[in-house]
């Protein structure tokens, strides 16, 4: 499959799972080579995030997601290989494609398109992350910058 056909079976996908109240809908993630996630979630006309909750989330469509951006992701295309992503797409069909290069020891479970240590104290509990591993992961940024 090539990039643009994925890009349109991403977005047919994203469509039909956009509940009527949403605005937009996002499929954000990560890709590993030990580890890989994402998901889906809207914003609502109140500007507020909503999520499929447990036991009702659309598996085989997400699956299916994944698998396509997995097969994104080993195209030659890119000149460095992304490991986040977030795919838009709205209410006018519109569609948006976006990644970053997240260094895996840098990441978070749900924590996705920001490195641990590109937040601010005051994140830390929106994401579940202890004082200490953040202040770890400052600490190892700047050890690999020098």
């Amino acid at each position: 499959m090539q990039e643009q056909e994925i890009y349109q079976k991403i977005g047919e996908l994203l469509w039909s799972i956009m509940p009527e109240e949403a605005t937009d809908i996002y499929f954000l993630g990560c890709v590993y080579p030990d580890y890989s996630a994402g998901g889906a979630e809207w914003l609502t006309p109140n500007n507020k995030i909503s999520s499929f909750v447990m036991g009702k989330r659309p598996y085989d469509i997400e699956d299916q997601i994944m698998n396509l951006i997995e097969g994104l992701r080993s195209l030659t295309n890119f000149k460095e290989k992304w490991s986040h992503f977030k795919f838009s797409l709205n209410n006018n069909t519109i569609f948006n494609a976006e990644f970053d290069y997240i260094p895996r020891e840098d990441s978070w479970v749900n924590l996705y398109m920001r490195r641990v240590s590109d937040l601010k104290l005051e994140e830390l509990d929106e994401y579940n992350i202890p004082f200490e591993e953040w202040e770890m992961r400052i600490k190892l940024r700047e050890q690999n910058k020098a």
